[in-house]
């Protein structure tokens, strides 16, 4: 999972998105409040059935090159039933060229509100966890829009319901200072902000022995899986709280086909969750930090308040969204609701 390559894909893929007096921008920390609970196990396989998070979190957009950010909630408010005619007005009547993004009246915002349980009293809390900065804005003063998503185009005309992303839009300047196209960023919609203060760490990797990794037995399914491989570099990062031990596995044309992560407590050395990250036709693992470029793709530390520390990061995804691990025996992954319509 790469959360900044996702959302930075998922940007160029779905377009760019103005309106909010209420701002606050600040680098500071925030209660949880999850609207779902449910513990997800540990998997790298998309489930059927539809997810339900611990808590929400979205991903937000620059809308082409106008002023306007957009953040998608269409995960948590489907339209795809045409015959719903309270979900979006009549998009013949809106004409053409001004249904491919148009703000909703009255009527459809509050339909919208009610649907996602968002109450006008909530605020829209984005933050950047690379740049450490915290903007929150009041739902009162966002305007909620629609925006035709970046696989459907003029030719698809008549548009149909599924066609469209739901969401709030925010005027870019109170983003000044945030990660190119947002490519850093996650979204929650709540009363109270849910995120630490404290910043987190992109992880630096440092080589170490083979003999240095854990021996901890394969899982069988990911014995299967790596049945074909033979193992590469191997790396550990070092925190107060945990060591993080990373195998590399090649391929017959040598190259990364898997990565084996186990973060084990420093002063025990108990592990406390394995993960594998693995090559398929929607997914590949993520260069390591800094070796495509300046920017860092793992991270770790104290995303939210009320919750365990996180790693995340190390995998690129094409049809799902990215998650992001807890660090503790729950096993829990918390996947973005990213919008992927790929």
């Amino acid at each position: 999972m790469n959360i900044k390559l996702q959302t930075l894909l998922a940007a160029t893929a779905l377009l760019f998105f103005s309106c909010n007096d209420k701002k606050t921008i600040e680098d500071k920390e925030i209660p949880a409040i999850d609207k779902t609970a449910t513990v997800e196990n540990d998997t790298i396989q998309e489930d059927s059935a539809p997810r339900k998070e611990s808590i929400n979190l979205f991903t937000i957009m620059p809308k082409d090159s106008s002023d306007i950010a957009f953040v998608s909630l269409s995960d948590i408010y489907p339209i795809g039933d045409e015959k719903d005619t309270l979900a979006l007005p009549n998009l013949e009547k809106i004409g053409k060229d001004n249904a491919e993004y148009f703000t909703f009246d009255k009527i459809y915002r509050k339909r919208f509100l009610s649907k996602t349980n968002i109450s006008e009293n909530d605020s829209v809390f984005v933050l950047d966890y690379a740049k450490n900065k915290l903007a929150s804005f009041a739902v009162k003063n966002l305007k909620t829009a629609a925006l035709l998503n970046g696989y459907s185009s003029g030719e698809d005309w008549p548009y149909h319901n599924y066609d469209y992303m739901i969401g709030f839009e925010i005027n870019k300047k109170y983003l000044n200072g945030f990660s190119e196209y947002y490519r850093d960023a996650l979204v929650y919609v709540g009363k109270e902000n849910p995120f630490s203060k404290e910043r987190l760490k992109p992880i630096a990797w440092k080589k170490i022995a083979k003999k240095d990794y854990p021996a901890k037995t394969l899982k069988n399914e990911d014995r299967t899986l790596l049945k074909n491989t033979v193992s590469g570099n191997t790396y550990l990062f070092k925190t107060n709280s945990y060591n993080y031990f990373l195998q590399d596995y090649l391929d017959n044309h040598k190259i990364i086909y898997a990565r084996r992560l186990l973060v084990a407590d420093s002063k025990t050395k108990d592990i406390i969750i394995e993960k594998l990250y693995s090559q398929s036709e929607g997914t590949s693992p993520a260069p390591l930090n800094y070796e495509d470029g300046p920017d860092a793709n793992q991270w770790t530390g104290k995303l939210f308040k009320d919750k365990p520390q996180v790693v995340f990061g190390f995998l690129y995804e094409s049809f799902g969204c990215p998650g992001i691990s807890i660090i503790d025996k729950s096993n829990e992954e918390i996947y973005l609701q990213c919008d992927n319509r790929h």
